[in-house]
């Protein structure tokens, strides 16, 4: 576990790293902090938190990290703890939904390396009370630090706060005016280089 630290004037959250059973365990609570935080744009959190437990089962180089907060007590000393926000993602695997709606848009501009040895970040919630605290920052840090692939994909809400915490980290925009096929919905689609 690591000790973020200097996070908030209230204290500090306890960074860790699930495994695929402790994830698919609080699947149900992962998916209440989604719906927390991404308000009426999220998925019905019965259809996120089952795709959360297949990708934690299935899915090569699959991650959830979690901040927690509150004291250290109890055993395994999890327990007691708040999950206030979490990280979530896994190897970029162009066979999988996601990678096949994007792959066009970024191939269009010239962005195609980037699906190359590449960390695809599905979420980066928290909770609404615990946000402006610096809890997103520390998961993301954290991810970036120690994940092994060279580059990070996303997509966001080309109008949201998320992307101003992706740029200070060094995320570019790829395609800032994508949209999935079929529908209305944008996204900006993001990418981070560990050599940039």
């Amino acid at each position: 576990m690591i000790r973020a630290q200097n996070l908030t004037a209230v204290g500090t959250v306890d960074l860790a790293r699930l495994s695929a059973a402790e994830a698919v365990a609080r699947a149900d609570h992962l998916a209440h902090i989604y719906g927390s935080a991404q308000g009426a744009a999220a998925e019905p959190a019965s259809g996120w938190a089952a795709h959360l437990v297949t990708s934690v089962q299935e899915y090569a180089g699959a991650t959830v990290r979690v901040a927690l907060s509150g004291p250290a007590v109890g055993p395994p000393g999890r327990a007691a703890r708040e999950i206030v926000g979490f990280l979530h993602g896994y190897d970029l695997q162009l066979q999988h939904w996601w990678p096949q709606q994007v792959e066009p848009a970024l191939r269009a501009r010239g962005h195609g390396f980037w699906l190359e040895d590449a960390f695809e970040l599905v979420e980066l919630d928290v909770l609404p009370q615990a946000q402006g605290r610096g809890i997103g920052t520390a998961l993301l840090t954290a991810q970036l630090a120690e994940m092994h692939q060279r580059r990070m994909l996303l997509a966001t809400d080309p109008a949201g706060r998320a992307r101003v915490l992706y740029r200070r980290l060094g995320f570019v925009d790829l395609v800032p005016d994508f949209v999935y096929e079929g529908t209305a919905y944008g996204a900006a689609l993001m990418g981070w280089d560990r050599h940039a």
